[in-house]
């Protein structure tokens, strides 16, 4: 019995197509070898991803669903590419500093206190 492959974890960013949604998974990756190739030298080995519920995919990136619309209209880009290009489209605003406001004395029209005019 072949040994148990140790998982690889790997994250992608996705963006929806559809309606801008944007996320990180982490997926497991599991690598099997080719029991064909055990004879012979070390052929390519199999690989399966299984997702953050346990599910088993054969790729998570050819067959990825926007999970706010269910769009399929999906882009994969690199971890934190999706948060980077987002806070690019909106910028931080500058912090609005509060100072005292006091309130002012209406003088009535006329001329001044003083006696000029």
């Amino acid at each position: 019995m072949p040994p148990e492959p140790d998982p690889v974890t790997e994250t992608f960013a996705f963006a929806c197509g559809d309606c801008g949604e944007t996320w990180e998974s982490t997926f497991r990756v599991m690598f099997f070898p080719d029991p064909a190739a055990s004879a012979g030298p070390p052929g390519p080995a199999a690989q399966e991803y299984v997702d953050e519920d346990g599910n088993a995919l054969r790729s998570p990136l050819a067959a990825a669903v926007c999970p706010k619309c269910g769009g399929r209209t999906v882009h994969v880009m690199a971890p934190g590419f999706a948060d980077r290009a987002h806070a690019a489209e909106h910028p931080p605003r500058p912090h609005h500093e509060h100072s005292l406001h006091l309130p002012h004395r209406h003088r009535a029209a006329g001329p001044p206190p003083d006696g000029g005019g």
